[in-house]
């Protein structure tokens, strides 16, 4: 169990933007720059979600599942591989099912003690305002802006999230349901 966020070390992340509105997946073919305030960012949101009790303990149905497959092959040379993967998965679950809310997706893998996971952490955008400059001429003109493609911010919980213990594959998942074929479910 977490006792602290400083428990939390952040090895590496990535960012796939999964905007079902613009067709297609953006995937990133490189690694986030892991810089102090990222890797808070990063903490905070583990943190919050790991120490709340939203979460649920699960398994992966190990014949059937994907992901399991891919995560056994796991290693730090196919983290962006493995990422994009996971990334184009949800993606096409979330493109088939118009209710689920675009997203950016982080996949980071990080450690607690000497036991390493993957954090998958689905930020739904949000709607927020800020302000834009613009000048007309000599004047200076502001502007409230609206936004869609707002992060949650580091101390909004996320409503979806999947923690995996690299060593023995338990998941632990916080998901949020969703209308999925005429039915409220958890995708």
């Amino acid at each position: 169990m977490i006792a602290d966020k400083d428990d939390i070390r952040i090895n590496r992340a990535i960012l796939h933007i999964l905007d079902s509105t613009t067709g297609l997946p953006v995937l990133s073919d490189v690694e986030l720059d892991m810089g102090s305030d990222l890797c808070d960012f990063l903490k905070n949101h583990i943190f919050r979600l790991l120490t709340g009790d939203d979460w649920k303990a699960c398994e992966f149905y190990k014949e059937e599942s994907e992901v399991f497959r891919a995560l056994q092959d796991y290693s730090e040379e196919n983290f962006i591989p493995i990422s994009q993967m996971l990334a184009s998965m949800l993606y096409e679950i979330m493109n088939g099912n118009i209710a689920i809310l675009p997203a950016d997706f982080i996949l980071a893998e990080y450690r607690v003690n000497n036991t390493t996971f993957l954090a998958m952490l689905k930020m739904n955008y949000k709607m927020s305002y800020t302000h834009r400059t613009e000048s007309e001429g000599e004047l200076h003109v502001n502007h409230i802006a609206r936004h869609r493609s707002i992060l949650p911010s580091e101390g909004q919980r996320l409503s979806e999230a999947c923690f995996i213990h690299l060593g023995d594959f338990s998941v632990q998942l916080v998901e949020k349901k969703y209308e999925v074929n005429g039915e409220k479910t958890a995708y």
